[in-house]
């Protein structure tokens, strides 16, 4: 494996805590939330050869980040409990939103259908709904519980899925009315952190993060049925991560399995059906824990955690 290093300036001679990255496929634009540089980093992808382009000053660590492009904005779930929301356009944070808790607003997504931002404060047990066009905070819902994690907007059924690792269980929600529809348990040790969904199949794949170094359990990852709530397949091969993401044009899902005992690995599965294909060990840059993928340039992006070396890598997947 060929692994191309991309500086990301202020963040030389530092060590990076990189949390979500992501890709804007059309725009060929990645943003990495930056807990570090205390903002957005933000990176030219049109080419194999990224550049970085600016890191947008957030003023508190950035962890989830997801791009609104329907409304131009990208917004970052803050350690402050602050929304950030910054212009696509001039790459500039033009307001932010105080979701009340005491703890980060952490990982989160978008419904374009309703252009709404679902935000899961995950040490406060609450999840904040924010109107992407007004930038207004139009409901909570609070006392959902320890840990909450991933939420990812389904395009096939129109709702919004969220796993909390804690729970071991995956919370539905459905925007279009802002209610909790249910929460589905899953009925193997599973502690999902990432979520990834093919909406061609309605499936999903769990990044589960049981079976860590120092924690009981067996590592694996699951496959999982949306519409009913259940697991439909359940793979030993690779597990114990974060990050998982779905790319329809491959029709792949990336996990990022970086506390994988085996070693750290990223976990490549067929997504129609959902099968297990190959790992790519990454523990020769300290693991991968969150990752994007480039669908013009076939390209996996995830971060260099190397003590005094922050900085991306990209990589070619294998086939």
């Amino acid at each position: 494996m060929t692994l191309t290093k991309i500086a990301i300036p202020p963040l030389s001679g530092k060590t990076a805590s990189i949390d979500l990255i992501v890709i804007d496929q059309e725009a060929h634009r990645l943003y990495a939330a930056d807990r570090t540089t205390n903002g957005v980093d933000v990176f030219d992808v049109t080419t194999k050869d990224a550049k970085y382009l600016k890191t947008v000053d957030a003023g508190s660590g950035a962890n989830g980040v997801v791009v609104a492009k329907n409304v131009n904005k990208l917004f970052a779930g803050l350690n402050d409990s602050n929304v950030a929301i910054i212009d696509l356009t001039s790459l500039n944070v033009i307001a932010k939103v105080n979701t009340g808790g005491k703890g980060r607003a952490d990982e989160l997504d978008y419904d374009p259908k309703d252009n709404k931002i679902y935000v899961a404060n995950s040490g406060d047990g609450f999840v904040t709904v924010i109107d992407a066009t007004t930038n207004a905070i139009v409901h909570k819902f609070d006392n959902l519980g320890a840990a909450l994690e991933q939420p990812q907007y389904d395009s096939a059924d129109g709702l919004m899925y969220m796993t909390s690792s804690d729970q071991n269980a995956v919370f539905v929600f459905d925007p279009a009315k802002d209610v909790l529809v249910r929460k589905d348990v899953v009925a193997v040790l599973c502690n999902p952190q990432g979520l990834a969904i093919n909406p061609k199949t309605n499936q999903a794949l769990l990044g589960c993060n049981v079976g860590r170094a120092g924690s009981t359990g067996t590592p694996l990852t699951v496959a999982w049925d949306l519409t009913k709530g259940i697991f439909v397949g359940v793979f030993g091969q690779v597990g114990s991560g974060d990050s998982i993401t779905y790319s329809a044009k491959t029709d792949r899902f990336y996990f990022g399995a970086h506390n994988f005992p085996r070693g750290s690995s990223i976990g490549i599965f067929s997504g129609s059906p959902i099968a297990f294909l190959t790992n790519v060990p990454t523990g020769s840059f300290s693991g991968a824990k969150n990752l994007a993928y480039d669908e013009t340039n076939n390209l996996i992006y995830t971060q260099d955690a190397l003590p005094g070396d922050g900085a991306l890598f990209s990589f070619t997947p294998p086939k």
